[in-house]
């Protein structure tokens, strides 16, 4: 039998004592007034991986670039394409819109070999399954990535999907470690990882047991030492090997890693590897306690491979709260009063040394922490960096996880299961001991539903590529993404609607999947689609208030690039996707068809709808039956979508698939285009064109009809310079008024009169079709708003305005104290929605200019939804 993960034998320290508690107490008493500034240098990293061209056409070369190295990695071949060290520092943005190769440097490739040593004979992996699902992808998020690589034939004797190569990518570093559990007792195994390095770097540097390769001509380098469990390495000219020599027998069951950790220098290797020999021999210290729910010390181990600092986190709930099974899909979720559930981790990170050193943290639970508990509200963990007087001091925390057990296949991988890791990076000024505060939720942020984004493993499932979730709360997936168009040729996949009963009256459970949208389809002239291509993932905003990500690639035949940005925001009456869309014609193209958004996807529609019906600001234009069954083909007519905010209705849902009648209850769905600008075939302001299609029958939902946004009509080539940019809102509604339970009461009541018709995509659609008047500061976006301001103070009046409506104020110079004020009666009043106490903002540091930006959610709910003046006004007080 395999054991758990958590019983690996793997060295870490254990940071933990009875003193952790008066540690802390002493600690909270010395508040800081702000984080110096160091604390943000690792805000200027970053981290992308993906697939070089389009996985669906079978190129399997993955890559990884940072501001540090860039890797490019052949995985049929177990082959290191490119190793290059970047000496020019680019902007995240910068680097995540490049779409040639010109970005990688080409150097000499590195050669990579790995392999077991059974008994004294190699068997060395050269060759691969070829199949991406033996490519998992594990982790990956702005910080870390980790790529696992199972099934290799070279591993003989040995679990093919729990043993493999482990790839793992922090921004500085790069790991390469052979892990192996056999399926029968092996006897004297060994495990040896090789690279040989371009042959300029000639020049050997030796600091304990870490060496140097270095470039004599500019100073630059590889820094290499071995793994935790690894017994030795060795160098032979640029070529470094580090073995794994176990001298008794290997039991079935039992594992092993071996391999080694690479550090990409651009210059001054030789005061960099001196750096590198003091942090490994002293760690930093870090001691945490838990506050809430309850007081009780934490575990903090030290993971030498990964050089993190992981916070084993714990499910404690306080008498108050019932214990309650995870939620699954189709199961109810907790119970409601462990929605307002917080967790906070008082812990302070010490740095003795005399220089600032950088702390990786992993704030983790689940399976892949050794002690582990189980997740709670897995589907919506939302978690921010606090301040010790509870201000988000703006350092994202990347979210991954994954809840996948036996999945499609059955077969017990390793990663799979129900597990969590927060991960960041901070840099802890020299002779310091910094205290900070990890805090997350179960659902609620402030008493409203919490939003975030996270990357979802789909280890245990099948597939294994990168898969991405929105929640609003922690009731399901709401919205998930592919952008790589693995399993189901679309990027926008599962939406549900939010606080809607289950058929039995059951609440807080998942609910209902009827289907997500398509974006930049492209069908080229020979019937065959255009796949989107080189996608890479900027995370910019995880959690709790706003999420923005956006996704970044170009067509497998580079005709376009394009990208995407999605949003979620805090709420308590929709689930609404926010998509920023962007597409760069890059030469001159012809094609067979073109959609630039589609709801729902045609390969992705779990629910169908007999109406339809469009309008824009003025009300109804036209509402028609649908038409389902037959060929795939365009229904109507196609039009010109006309007004300033066209809208596009589709009611009386009811699920395409028998699968999820007898669990969920249907919704309808609504979108809304927001924004629009197209320059197309060389011609400006070109409106958006629409028309019904219909979709026949497949895996991923039966036949049914669903809208397009197109290019105007006979329109069958774009030339080089076209463009097009558009914000599209897609919303899901409760089909009837019972479905909801909800605390909206203005959702509530327009679904008694007005439910099951396209009253209520019209509501939204002009509900929030905001005007926004600035009296401080500049507006950079009307819809969710954006404001710039001027000297830490911003100043509008909103008319309009439905639900909570997210808000962005940009440019501020800290974190501290931001005041929101709200004029009501002619008297100002302080906009507080706290229940924890400072629980209803966000803050994300800006990078690029060194400032920070404040989130907030208002509520601009009014009587019978009229259209009011809504007067705000905010400034940072610190």
């Amino acid at each position: 039998m395999i054991p758990m993960i958590n019983q690996k034998s793997i060295t870490r320290s254990i940071f933990f004592s009875s003193c952790i508690v008066s540690l802390m107490m002493v600690a909270s008493c010395k508040k800081q007034e702000s984080l110096p500034p160091i604390c943000y240098e690792n805000q200027h990293d970053y981290s992308f991986m993906w697939w070089k061209n389009s996985i669906k056409t079978g190129n399997q070369v993955f890559a990884i670039k940072t501001n540090r190295y860039a890797l490019s990695f052949d995985y049929p071949n177990l082959a290191i394409q490119d190793l290059s060290i970047l000496k020019e520092v680019r902007p995240e943005v910068q680097v995540m819109r490049e779409t040639n190769d010109e970005s990688f440097p080409i150097m000499s490739p590195c050669q990579l070999k790995f392999g077991i040593d059974l008994n004294g004979s190699m068997s060395w992996c050269d060759s691969t399954s070829g199949l991406d699902d033996d490519c998992q992808l594990v982790i990956t998020g702005k910080y870390y990535q980790r790529r696992f690589i199972t099934s290799l034939p070279g591993m003989k004797h040995c679990d093919p999907y729990n043993s493999g190569l482990v790839i793992s990518s922090w921004p500085d570093r790069l790991s390469f470690i052979l892990k192996a559990i056999p399926s029968t007792g092996l006897k004297n195994p060994g495990l040896v990882t090789q690279i040989t390095f371009p042959e300029k770097y000639n020049s050997l540097l030796e600091q304990g047991n870490i060496v140097g390769l270095k470039n004599p001509e500019d100073g630059s380098g590889f820094i290499v030492h071995q793994s935790a469990e690894a017994t030795s390495l060795e160098v032979d000219g640029t070529r470094v090997t580090v073995k794994l020599e176990k001298a008794d027998t290997l039991r079935a069951g039992e594992e092993i890693n071996g391999g080694m950790i690479v550090y990409p220098i651009a210059s001054d290797i030789d005061s960099e590897i001196k750096r590198i020999a003091e942090e490994q021999a002293q760690p930093l210290v870090v001691t945490a306690e838990q506050i809430s729910p309850i007081e009780s010390p934490m575990n903090v181990l030290y993971d030498k491979d990964q050089d993190w600092y992981e916070f084993v986190l714990r499910n404690d709930q306080t008498e108050s709260e019932m214990t309650q099974a995870e939620p699954v899909e189709g199961n109810p979720g907790p119970q409601e009063d462990l929605n307002n559930r917080i967790e906070r981790v008082l812990f302070t990170v010490s740095n003795p040394s005399n220089r600032g050193r950088v702390a990786r943290l992993n704030f983790a639970k689940g399976q892949l922490t050794p002690g582990g508990s189980p997740v709670f509200s897995i589907p919506g963990i939302s978690a921010v960096l606090r301040d010790q007087d509870g201000f988000p001091v703006g350092i994202p925390i990347q979210l991954s996880k994954n809840w996948h057990g036996g999945g499609r296949t059955g077969i017990s991988h390793y990663y799979k299961g129900s597990w969590f890791y927060g991960l960041t990076m901070i840099t802890i000024p020299a002779n310091t001991d910094l205290t900070l505060e990890y805090t997350s939720v179960n659902s609620l942020w402030g008493g409203v539903p919490a939003a975030s984004h996270a990357q979802l493993s789909l280890v245990g499932w099948g597939s294994n590529q990168q898969w991405d979730q929105s929640a609003i709360g922690a009731w399901g997936e709401m919205i998930t993404y592919e952008p790589d168009l693995d399993q189901a040729s679309a990027p926008v996949l599962d939406f549900r609607p939010m606080l809607v009963r289950l058929p039995n009256g059951r609440k807080w459970g998942w609910t209902g999947n009827i289907g997500g949208a398509d974006i930049f389809n492209y069908t080229k002239t020979d019937g065959n689609r255009g796949w989107h291509s080189r996608i890479r993932t900027h995370y910019k905003r995880y959690s709790p208030n706003f999420t923005e990500v956006t996704y970044c690639g170009t067509m497998d035949d580079r005709s376009m690039d394009f990208e995407y940005t999605t949003s979620v925001g805090r709420s308590d009456d929709l689930t609404r996707g926010i998509y920023r869309i962007k597409l760069k014609v890059n030469e001159d193209i012809s094609f067979k068809d073109f959609v630039v958004f589609q709801a729902a996807a045609e390969t992705y529609h779990f629910a169908s709808s007999n109406t339809l019906a469009w309008g824009n600001e003025e009300g109804l234009n036209e509402e028609w039956a649908a038409t389902t069954g037959g060929t795939s083909r365009y229904i109507t007519p196609k039009q010109v979508a006309e007004g300033t905010v066209p809208w596009f209705s589709f009611t009386d849902g009811r699920f395409s698939t028998t699968h999820q009648d007898a669990r969920f209850l249907p919704a309808n769905r609504g979108f809304v285009i927001r924004e629009w600008g197209a320059r197309i075939n060389g011609v400006d302001n070109v409106p958006p064109w629409f028309a019904e299609y219909n979709t026949t029958s497949g895996r991923h939902g039966g036949p049914s009809s669903l809208i397009n946004i197109i290019p105007p009509e006979y329109c069958n080539r774009f030339q080089k310079g076209d463009y097009i940019e558009a914000e599209i809102e897609l919303f899901i509604i409760p089909l009837h008024a019972e479905d909801y339970y909800g605390p909206n009461q203005n959702l509530a009541e327009a679904l008694k009169t007005k439910a099951n018709s396209w009253e209520l995509v019209y509501r939204e659609a002009i509900g929030n079709d905001l005007e926004v008047e600035i009296q401080s500061g500049r507006l950079l976006d009307s819809y969710p708003i954006k404001i710039e301001a001027e000297d830490n103070r911003a100043a509008l009046v909103i008319t309009g305005g439905m639900g909570y409506v997210p808000m962005v104020i940009t440019n501020l110079s800290g974190f501290r104290n931001p005041q929101l004020s709200r004029k009501v009666n002619n008297s100002w009043q302080t906009v507080d929605q706290s229940v924890h106490g400072n629980d209803f903002w966000q803050a994300d540091y800006n990078a690029a200019n060194g400032s920070w930006d404040i989130s907030y959610n208002l509520n601009l709910d009014t009587p019978g939804d009229e259209r009011e003046r809504a007067e705000f006004r905010f400034e940072l007080t610190d």
